[in-house]
């Protein structure tokens, strides 16, 4: 069998647990366990070494997922506790909580043109509006970032740091082919990627391809989301479905959703999570994919 590596990078609670170091750090000092900051030289050597470790294990392809900084938000559902949204509700709030300035961050914006401390002074007044009066509502992050000159060399910066990550994680995989999880914090569309400081234009430098998560039960979504990506990356595309009960109820929604994404993609359709599938579900799968 073909094996393909999925590595999960800068989300990892355990890692940030025990290395509280190179966590991510909002502008108010709080430092979040589930996700490591890229600007530290340690954290890209680590995921530089797992990557490498993977490729000397002979794998088809390593699949990379989470090369963006988070959202402060990190739910696993019920068992973990609900997200506290009553005063921070909308995206362009999210996405300024969410802004890292630890001390790895403050090193790297030394050779950025960012000034990192007028940055993190702006986004806390920009926070203490929404966080004070629950009726105030904040601009979306596309035309934040256009009011907001210094929310916009943020996410300049941000970019610059995972590009460097990026680079090193493409020079440890050597010749193995290399394909990115196009699914970040904020979201699985190409729109979504730059707000975890994920830009795609830089992705063909480093990449063999990208895979799109259609975790949907409509097929002209999940052509749009598809096509979309083709149009923004010169890569091949593959397309990544779900066999969620909550999605996916008769093996027809996944026969019409196969048919349709691979109208639109030059790669390969994958399940994802099937290993939790009834063997009804597989049974779907070996109808729907010889």
């Amino acid at each position: 069998m073909a094996v393909n590596a999925w590595t999960v990078c800068l989300h990892n609670t355990r890692l940030g647990s025990t290395n509280p170091r190179y966590r991510i750090e909002s502008a108010f000092g709080d430092a979040h366990d589930h996700s490591l900051c890229p600007s530290h030289p340690e954290v890209r050597d680590y995921f530089a070494g797992v990557v490498g470790s993977i490729r000397e294990r002979d794998v088809d392809e390593i699949h990379l997922e989470s090369l963006g900084f988070p959202s402060v938000f990190h739910g696993h559902g019920s068992e973990f506790g609900h997200d506290k949204r009553q005063a921070v509700t909308t995206a362009a709030e999210t996405l300024l909580l969410s802004q890292c300035f630890c001390d790895g961050c403050r090193a790297a914006a030394d050779s950025h043109s960012i000034d990192l401390d007028a940055a993190r002074t702006r986004v806390l007044e920009l926070l203490q509006r929404p966080l004070t009066d629950p009726t105030v509502s904040t601009p979306p992050p596309n035309e934040l970032t256009v009011s907001e000159p210094v929310l916009g060399d943020l996410l300049d910066f941000r970019a610059a740091v995972v590009e460097r990550l990026l680079e090193r994680l493409a020079d440890a995989a050597g010749p193995t082919p290399l394909n990115y999880y196009v699914m970040e914090s904020y979201g699985s569309t190409p729109p979504d990627l730059p707000l975890a400081g994920v830009r795609t234009d830089a992705l063909e430098k480093y990449l063999d391809g990208v895979t799109g998560f259609c975790y949907v039960d409509d097929p002209e979504v999940a052509r749009e989301r598809l096509a979309s990506l083709k149009r923004t990356v010169d890569l091949p595309v593959d397309a990544g479905l779900t066999l969620d009960p909550n999605v996916i109820d008769r093996c027809e929604q996944l026969g019409d959703l196969v048919d349709g994404v691979r109208s639109v993609i030059d790669g390969s359709v994958a399940v994802y999570h099937h290993s939790l599938a009834t063997e009804t579900h597989l049974d779907w799968m070996a109808g729907t994919f010889t």
